[in-house]
């Protein structure tokens, strides 16, 4: 198909309007391609920057996570701490009674096995039971008249063998009076009886001492010492539980004058010891409290432990010598005596803090406070009474000296480790330095003890009392028991006859012991 000139013009006009359009299409294209681009880029960014801003709290939180992660590790580790030392304690390192130990066999002392046989040792003199000189019945038995191998035997000495049995025979002395009246007026008079005659069944000292005897003494029930009296007795003694109360008072109020003897003589002694123990009184907490010499025992109960206690008991607050103690603060306000703490107990809390830590510097104070008993054990065999000035403060500049590697050890793992148990180290450590001359007491003067046990033996038998009974009904019986527990430990400490002593007492005799 030919086309005009002018056709042609026109067709190549169109064409080049077309392609101008398409060009300009294009670049409205590549605008839009490039905008979308930064858009993306844009989005890119603001994704990187919120990935970014996420990762980094995650981060933080992360951080906050660990660190309280951390804390309670610490707390963890303490409480691990404390529950191990707690774990770990018994009657051996710590004040805890023996009745606390359950099943597990500790060792009370620090003596060593000798691996010898149990039983009586070579060069013991062996003291072999006679019989009786002047025996109640004799029986004569038969004697081995042939030999075995067929001759007669002759008669060579007598063999004896005593057979020993008890009779309990009651006697019954029956007081007859007649009642008078006046014909005028009709007054009536009872005939006058003796003193000790209150009721219409009574009993005289020995049965009365034998009560006493079986009930505190022995910790025997009420209700059991009716019913041995009247096994005892065939039936004879028959007895109600008031009675037993009643002897109990009694005897109380006629230990009284003894009592206050024992006081006067017990604030001349130039050392005494002194513990207490808590008891139940109808259901509540009370106290009891304990002085103690090597021949006099006065045990007292109170209401609490406080300082009027003390007072109310009339011995620490006058008293002028010293006073050996298990760290009772209440002491410090006695200013007139001295005071001599219990190493015992010390060495105790040493060997727990030991046995949780195993530090050597801890070791090597107990070991030095053990090497200083047995030089003062050694001093008195010489017949010496007392340390020298110049061994005492050698004695002294030892203990502080084994004192400051403790704080050394101290310093070295208590700050590397952060654990909050070490803190009964602290104040243990703390205690041992500011009362050193209370605890070194015992070189100044032979006759303080090392330990404390001359009290703790003498309030034992309390704690054998509230095994059994558990507590008291009122605090007036819990004092009556508590007289006459320290009349017969004073017995037994002057190796007296505990029933004579009693009975004495109830006889109203007024030289009992010998002060």
């Amino acid at each position: 198909m030919m086309y005009s000139e002018k056709q042609f013009k026109e067709l190549q006009k169109k064409y080049e309007n077309e392609l101008k359009k398409l060009k300009e299409a294009n670049e409205l294209k590549e605008k839009e391609n490039k905008l979308l681009k930064q858009q993306n880029k844009q989005k890119d960014e603001i994704i990187h920057d919120l990935d970014k801003n996420n990762y980094r709290g995650q981060c933080e939180s992360l951080k906050l996570e660990v660190k309280e992660l951390k804390k309670k590790v610490v707390d963890l580790e303490e409480k691990l701490g404390i529950a191990r030392i707690s774990l770990e304690k018994n009657s051996s390192n710590s004040c805890k009674p023996s009745s606390t130990n359950g099943f597990k066999k500790v060792i009370q002392n620090n003596r060593v096995k000798s691996g010898n046989k149990p039983g009586r040792k070579k060069g013991h003199k062996y003291s072999a039971p006679t019989v009786s000189k002047n025996p109640d019945e004799t029986v004569r038995v038969s004697k081995v008249a042939t030999c075995t191998c067929g001759c007669k035997t002759k008669e060579k000495e007598d063999v004896k063998k005593d057979l020993i049995t008890i009779k309990i025979i009651t006697h019954t002395t029956q007081y007859v009076g007649t009642k008078t009246v006046c014909p005028c007026c009709n007054k009536e008079y009872l005939p006058k009886f003796p003193n000790k005659l209150k009721g219409i069944i009574n009993y005289d000292e020995k049965i009365k001492a034998l009560i006493v005897y079986l009930n505190t003494y022995c910790n025997v029930p009420n209700q059991k010492c009716t019913e041995i009296l009247s096994l005892l007795s065939n039936n004879q003694i028959k007895m109600c539980t008031g009675t037993v109360v009643n002897t109990i008072l009694q005897f109380s109020k006629k230990s009284k004058p003894i009592l206050k003897e024992m006081k006067k003589k017990i604030l001349k002694e130039p050392v005494i010891n002194e513990d207490e123990t808590p008891i139940k009184v109808n259901g509540e907490f009370a106290s009891t409290i304990g002085v103690f010499t090597n021949k006099i025992s006065i045990i007292e109960a109170f209401k609490n432990r406080k300082l009027e206690s003390f007072e109310e008991m009339g011995i620490l607050d006058r008293y002028i010598g010293t006073v050996c103690h298990d760290h009772n603060s209440i002491h410090q306000s006695f200013i007139q005596s001295k005071q001599a703490e219990c190493n015992f107990h010390i060495l105790r809390y040493c060997k727990a803090e030991y046995e949780v830590h195993k530090w050597e510097s801890i070791k090597d104070f107990m070991n030095y406070l053990l090497e200083l008993r047995d030089i003062v054990d050694k001093y008195k065999l010489e017949g010496k009474s007392l340390f020298t000035e110049e061994e005492y403060d050698k004695a002294k500049s030892k203990y502080l000296e084994l004192l400051n590697n403790w704080d050394k050890e101290y310093l070295e793992k208590a700050d590397k480790d952060k654990v909050q148990y070490y803190k009964s180290v602290k104040a243990l450590k703390t205690r041992l330095r500011e009362y050193v001359d209370d605890h070194l007491r015992f070189l100044t003067d032979f006759r303080i003890d090392f330990t404390n046990n001359l009290a703790e033996r003498g309030l034992r038998k309390i704690k054998t009392k509230l095994k059994i009974a558990g507590g008291f009904r009122n605090l007036k019986f819990a004092r009556c028991y508590c007289d006459a527990i320290s009349i017969i430990d004073t017995c037994i400490k002057q190796n007296m006859n505990i029933f004579e002593t009693i009975k004495n007492i109830f006889m109203n005799k007024k030289k009992i012991f010998a002060f």
